[in-house]
């Protein structure tokens, strides 16, 4: 996740998330388990920090961010085949 969040704000780490992501891939195959159960964990920690009053938390904006970084990551690890580019 934090690789898919520099990616978000950095073209060269963007540009490198397919290579990082194949490599992960490769490394821990099949993900579908172990991403079932950090989807539901992130989920519950989002629906916490939306729940809270404290301003010093993370707004829905940033919530919202991570839920589409995540999926990302989900959609590249599950994917069949990555293009490249």
């Amino acid at each position: 996740m934090s690789f898919a969040r520099a990616a978000s704000r950095h073209p060269d780490f963007a540009r490198e998330l397919p290579r990082f992501v194949s490599e992960v891939r490769r490394m821990f195959t099949p993900a579908g388990a172990l991403l079932v159960q950090i989807e539901r964990s992130q989920n519950e920690r989002n629906v916490d920090v939306l729940e809270e009053d404290d301003l010093l938390r993370e707004g829905p904006a940033a919530v919202a961010e991570c839920v589409q970084q995540f999926m990302l990551v989900k959609e590249l690890l599950t994917a069949p085949m990555l293009g490249t580019s």
